[in-house]
């Protein structure tokens, strides 16, 4: 587009491109130069006088169909329009003039420096600024006038006189180039801690997205895990210490307790990370494939057997989990002892060793002592991962984090089904917090969940009455007042007063441990040499019970 700016005041040009000149000299014959231009611009009507520092300027903007007879008036704000623009940019703008002086300052600049646009204007560049140290000279404005280079980005540090703040900028600056003539410079700057904060904040949100947003095969990470208990703390806080090293880690808990959620938290956290993680649990697949998955196999080994690749292998620079080893063969833990120490695989049929690279973790439903005694587990097995062992407690022994994890999955599930349920009424809360949840956390999401799928959606407080059939007659059984009774020593079983066989057993036990406890005087060490049980075997029943 053709743009020419001059000084109403005299004759001088101070801008006049290439375009304009073009168009003067189709429109006017014998225009060759920028004076020449000045005067033919005076025949064009609608030009827009505005102040440009200390000038008092004229602006002409034409469109190219333009003749000396017209004149684009929609142009005719160009100027304003700049200078809103400028305004609106998000790093500080100066602008200074062949002079050195001050024309232009957005309020980006005014912001930052903590100066007044208008008190500036005029001013040498000097006359604002000096230099700290071994800083650039922000008056170098005055050499980009000179030699007409743009500097590269650089750091700058100086003061503001005016304001006496000491200012610690990345700066560019730019000459504006006229016919060879350098009448202008301009210089974009951006407050180095409001970058340094702008990086944190990118760095912050890096991280968390990686830590949230795992492409390994995972769906959880340390964040996933819900729970104020102080062991529940406890046993997160350890696994996120062993999670930085390579060591073989053994977990435990009940069913339901997360122990693949803290699994795969573990790898999410560790050096392992961006490798697989590789979930087999034990007791759903009979032992005679297990071996097979495990360490693979080669063609010819048996009838129909193919070349394939174990676990062991696929799970190379990541995470082998191995979920209720207590259901695996004995024989087979010894297999795996084996390659945990060795570190090594042969697969069936094989006579190469081949080497793995990757981290086993192992967990199990019942308490390690307890599945030794049972013969579930190999004794030597155990010391071998009995180096780093996490406990998850049960539901039932952390009962103070039912109302959060209650809360998280009134948010899950109000997202899922598109409800609105806010809370939980008191009396339905007051029943979970006396249920023992055999099933832990993963029981109770399955009833909070059941609510959610026979639920009307204006539905915003669950009660007692949401839920279904099942667990509605279910928990309306379990009263705080029922509760309370059975703790007292349990009555006979009759045909009028029918009990699961288990329950009644468990009651019986826990009865019989709280008695025994009681006569040495909670002295687990006394207790259990009376009881014939070993000391390990009577905490997890104490833990069990809750006694």
């Amino acid at each position: 587009m053709p743009v020419c700016f001059f000084a109403c005041d005299d004759t001088s040009v101070l801008y006049c491109n290439d375009d304009c000149l073009k168009f003067f000299r189709e429109q006017v014959p014998g225009t060759e130069s920028p004076a020449a231009a000045q005067k033919a611009a005076s025949r064009f009507p609608g030009y827009q006088v505005f102040p440009l520092g200390p000038y008092t300027c004229c602006m002409f903007t034409f469109s190219r169909t333009a003749s000396a007879s017209g004149f684009s008036q929609g142009n005719d704000r160009l100027p304003v329009i700049y200078e809103s623009v400028l305004n609106e940019v998000e790093e500080g703008v100066v602008i200074s003039d062949h002079e050195n002086r001050v024309i232009f300052i957005n309020r980006a600049a005014e912001a930052i420096e903590g100066v007044d646009a208008r008190m500036s204007l005029g001013k040498r560049m000097e006359e604002l600024y000096l230099p700290v140290g071994n800083g650039k000279k922000k008056n170098s404005h005055a050499a980009v006038l000179n030699t007409g280079i743009a500097p590269n980005e650089h750091l700058n540090q100086y003061v503001v006189k005016s304001s006496h703040k000491i200012m610690n900028v990345v700066e560019r600056m730019y000459p504006v180039n006229i016919h060879g003539r350098t009448m202008a410079v301009f210089s974009l700057i951006k407050n180095l801690p409001v970058i340094q904060k702008s990086m944190e904040q990118s760095l912050e949100l890096y991280d968390y997205f990686r830590e949230n947003t795992p492409h390994n095969g995972t769906r959880y990470t340390f964040r996933s895990i819900v729970g104020s208990d102080i062991r529940f703390v406890e046993a997160i806080s350890d696994a996120k210490c062993v999670a930085r090293n390579q060591t073989t880690v053994l977990i435990y808990g009940e069913t339901g307790t997360g122990k693949e959620l803290f699994a795969q938290s573990i790898h999410n956290a560790s050096p392992y990370q961006n490798g697989p993680f590789i979930s087999v649990n034990c007791a759903a697949i009979p032992s005679t494939l297990l071996e097979s998955m495990f360490f693979g196999t080669v063609k010819g080994s048996y009838t129909g057997a193919v070349n394939t690749t174990g676990l062991f292998e696929q799970a190379r620079n990541g995470t082998l989990f191995l979920d209720e080893i207590n259901s695996m063969d004995i024989s087979l833990q010894a297999k795996l002892l084996k390659v945990i120490e060795n570190k090594t695989v042969r697969r069936i049929g094989d006579m190469k060793e081949r080497e793995i690279r990757c981290r086993i973790l192992c967990a199990l439903n019942e308490a390690p002592l307890a599945c030794i005694e049972n013969g579930k587990l190999r004794r030597d097995l155990y010391y071998r991962l009995s180096s780093c062992i996490l406990y998850i407690p049960p539901l039932r022994e952390r009962k103070s984090d039912i109302p959060l994890l209650c809360s998280f999955f009134l948010k899950h599930f109000n997202k899922e089904y598109g409800r609105h349920i806010h809370r939980i009424d008191p009396e339905l809360m007051d029943r979970f917090l006396e249920y023992p949840w055999p099933g832990n956390v993963r029981e109770l999401q399955h009833v909070v969940e059941s609510a959610f799928s026979v639920s009307r959606k204006d539905m915003e407080i669950l009660q007692l009455g949401h839920l279904s059939h099942y667990y509605r007659e279910f928990f309306t059984a379990c009263k705080p007042e029922a509760v309370s009774d059975s703790q007292a020593a349990p009555g006979p079983v009759s045909p009028c007063n029918p009990q699961p066989l288990k329950a009644y057993m468990d009651s019986c036990e826990k009865n019989f441990l709280a008695a025994a406890l009681c006569c040495h005087s909670n002295n687990i060490t006394a207790t259990a040499r009376s009881l014939q049980i070993t000391r390990q075997a009577l905490q997890h029943k104490i833990r069990k019970y809750g006694l």
